[in-house]
């Protein structure tokens, strides 16, 4: 972005949770067709035109690199008159660094709007005053956490000038901006446009709850219960009669972290005489929200807001199974609660982007949203290549302001799900953008004279959650699947001469994993326990180390061993699959998530007890099992130009299943009954389409419309473009 307009604050207001009011106003001869503005903050901010929002929460956390700052582009055309104009923004200021958001050190904004040839600036001619009614915190409340780069929000309504950013008011009395710096330059550095849409906004609703509690006036402090109808990002809003100074506190039912000892963030009102309305502006997410109000409060009405990332429900998957269907529900609320400015591991202790989530998110999101959760991944690849050229090498968490964590095996699992990525969609920029920094990464690895690679500990030294991790030859497995995709991704962008390194040790650990690893037809290296571990037989399998002659001797490690946390519970259900146990699959997956199906909420847990937090990205995988394995929707080549239909049946009488292909949606309906199995497909326009109809008593059907083959219990017919029925 190159820009004439300037970084803008004011001097000597850079403490932590600072909200800061501008104002600018310019005359408009005629009101053009489009005005792109481009607008760049630390850190967030809202958006007036003539007295109408036009944008809620712009802004993207910082961090495409150390040294860059996100901008956002917004046509507000729409919201321009002719003659006298007035932009407002209201921008907050986090001021602290946290595990997802590195600060620049001090408060900003800049403006840059094209309208009809004119050219709208941020100088020092907008004006600008701190907004006295967010106020400083309560010392006997807790502070967010140090993860979080967000705090508690104060507002004194009895401060509150009201109004500030309508047409009319009077900005005479404040003070003109002072001028930081020039675009592209100072501790805010270089502009790189953002590439994620503006979050969406739902809208002001009603809590399930809130009709039984307007009229109503305390008598004594009171929590009240706030139901919505699942776990979402909201703000939170009241409207009340109260005289002034009272107290009130909105925090949600995640804001305690018990097991970490450590707390989410909350907004606290303090009021002023009279009626009153108000919005807390930094989302909380919850399924309920808890309102603490004091004595002497009249309720008109209490409200949220919900916000989240801009993209559609494109996937669906039901069948007559009413838990897979509850757990696939599960998994995708769970999904897309921790989608924002980066994917999340959480979003209440931390809403951190680890690559080990990520992987699991991209694989979910390719079955259940629309192309707008792909700028999510873009985004966050664009970010990991952007910090590794600062730091040297990938790193597992960015963009980061605090501790710079390396998790090989994460990082591992993120250079495999790359070529992953780009199978789904054959999107190449991606590929483009993390090529080098995988390079890098994966010939960083030493091979042992055992002829498998050294042992990486990196930062932190960790291969999942739960006991009994079976170390080496995880480890050699997650090295091999991202040794392979590097190959890959060398031969897409024509670097020939990368390929025989990889395949020199790609070939060094197929050769000496079985001689090390193999132990009476499954593997087993080291573990606490001295028994063989589920994660390690998975990846054994998903690699190809493993070959069939194995499978009975993994499939009874995987029926009888529960290592794996839900993060790598995703992959033993893949490794399932992949033998052709889905069955089994099915077994262990309702035996695992049982509780979490059974609990009374919406989206799935970090571990398998509630000790962690109750929306964890990395515990959705069972999305990926059903519509991927159950319903048998998957890509065969590139982008879906050829794929695959293949349903599992088993026990099921009934499947129905959306995949929102990068070519259009796929559907199918398939149904067992009065001893025959009926099966209606749709395949999008340039594609093609190996469809399997499972046989009745392996009878073939007895349908003469289309051609077919008979494979392994199914009728397989090769269909293009169209609607039918089997």
């Amino acid at each position: 972005m190159v820009s004439n307009a300037k970084w803008i604050w004011k001097n000597g207001e850079n403490n932590e949770n600072t909200w800061m009011n501008f104002v600018k106003k310019f005359d408009v001869n005629k009101v053009p067709q489009t005005a792109i503005a481009k607008i760049a903050v630390d850190s967030k901010y809202w958006l007036y035109i003539n007295g109408t929002q036009a944008v809620f929460e712009g802004g993207v956390k910082r961090g495409p690199t150390r040294t860059a700052t996100y901008y956002d582009e917004v046509d507000i055309a729409k919201y321009l008159k002719e003659g006298e104009n007035t932009i407002a923004v209201l921008v907050w200021y986090f001021g602290k660094n946290g595990f997802s958001h590195l600060s620049s050190g001090m408060g900003g904004l800049l403006f840059d709007a094209d309208i009809n040839g004119q050219a709208v600036l941020s100088d020092c001619s907008w004006r600008v005053m701190k907004n006295p009614a967010y106020v400083k915190p309560d010392a006997s409340d807790a502070p967010s956490n140090f993860r979080l780069s967000e705090s508690n929000i104060y507002f004194d309504a009895a401060q509150d000038i009201g109004g500030w950013y309508l047409p009319g008011y009077d900005t005479s009395s404040w003070d003109n901006a002072d001028m930081i710096c020039n675009a592209n330059e100072g501790a805010y550095g270089i502009l790189k446009e953002r590439i994620i849409p503006q979050f969406k906004d739902y809208g002001l609703k009603d809590y399930e709850n809130s009709a039984d509690f307007e009229g109503f006036t305390t008598t004594e402090e009171t929590t009240l219960k706030m139901k919505l109808p699942y776990n979402a990002q909201v703000t939170p809003y009241l409207k009340i009669s109260a005289d002034k100074g009272k107290k009130i506190s909105i925090k949600s039912d995640t804001y305690d972290d018990l097991l970490y000892e450590t707390k989410s963030v909350m907004s606290v009102y303090y009021t002023k005489d009279g009626k009153q309305e108000y919005e807390g502006l930094g989302w909380i997410n919850g399924e309920y929200m808890y309102y603490t109000i004091p004595a002497g409060v009249t309720i008109h009405s209490l409200r949220y807001r919900e916000t989240g990332y801009d993209t559609e429900f494109a996937g669906s998957f039901a069948c007559d199974d009413d838990f897979l269907n509850k757990l696939w529900q599960k998994s995708l609320r769970t999904l897309y609660i921790t989608m924002r400015d980066t994917f999340m591991d959480c979003p209440d202790r931390e809403r951190v982007q680890w690559w080990g989530d990520v992987n699991v998110e991209m694989q979910m999101m390719m079955y259940c949203l629309d192309e707008k959760a792909l700028l999510l991944y873009r985004k966050g690849a664009d970010s990991m290549a952007g910090w590794a050229a600062d730091t040297g090498h990938i790193l597992t968490v960015v963009p980061s302001g605090t501790e710079q964590f390396e998790l090989p095996f994460q990082n591992l699992a993120g250079i495999w799900g790359f070529w992953y990525y780009y199978d789904y969609t054959g999107d190449r920029s991606v590929i483009e953008t993390v090529y080098p920094v995988s390079k890098e990464y994966i010939l960083g690895y030493s091979i042992n004279s055992d002829g498998l690679v050294e042992h990486r500990g990196g930062s932190w030294d960790w291969a999942d959650w739960g006991d009994n991790a079976d170390i080496a030859p995880m480890e050699n497995a997650w090295y091999l699947m991202a040794a392979e995709s590097c190959k890959k991704m060398a031969g897409l962008l024509g670097y020939k001469d990368d390929i025989p390194l990889y395949e020199e040790r790609i070939r060094s650990i197929r050769e000496n994993y079985n001689r090390l690893f193999l132990k009476d037809g499954y593997y087993y290296h080291a573990t606490e326990n001295e028994k063989p571990d589920d994660r390690a037989n998975a990846l054994a399998v998903l690699s190809g180390l493993a070959d069939a002659e194995q499978y009975t001797g993994i499939l009874d490690i995987l029926q009888t061993r529960e290592n794996a946390s839900p993060y790598m519970e995703k992959y033993v259900l893949d490794a399932l699959c992949e033998m052709g146990y889905i069955d089994e699959a099915i077994e262990r997956m309702k035996k695992r998530y049982r509780e979490m199906v059974e609990y009374d909420y919406a989206t799935l847990w970090e571990y398998w007890d509630k000790g962690g937090t109750l929306n964890h990205a990395w515990s959705g995988g069972p999305l990926i099992t059903m519509s991927k394995y159950i319903a048998g929707i998957k890509p065969l080549d590139t982008a879906y130009k050829t794929f695959e239909i293949k349903p599992h049946m088993g026990s099921l009488k009934f499947i129905k299943c959306t995949v929102p292909s990068i070519k259009g949606s796929i559907s199918l309906e398939i149904r067992k009954a009065d001893g025959q199995i009926n099966m209606s497909v749709v395949i999008p326009k340039d594609t093609t389409a190996e469809v399997c109809l499972p046989l009745v008593n392996n009878e073939p059907p007895k349908t003469r419309d289309y051609a077919f083959t008979l494979t392994d219990g199914y009728a397989r017919f090769v269909l293009t473009e169209g609607k039918y029925e089997l």
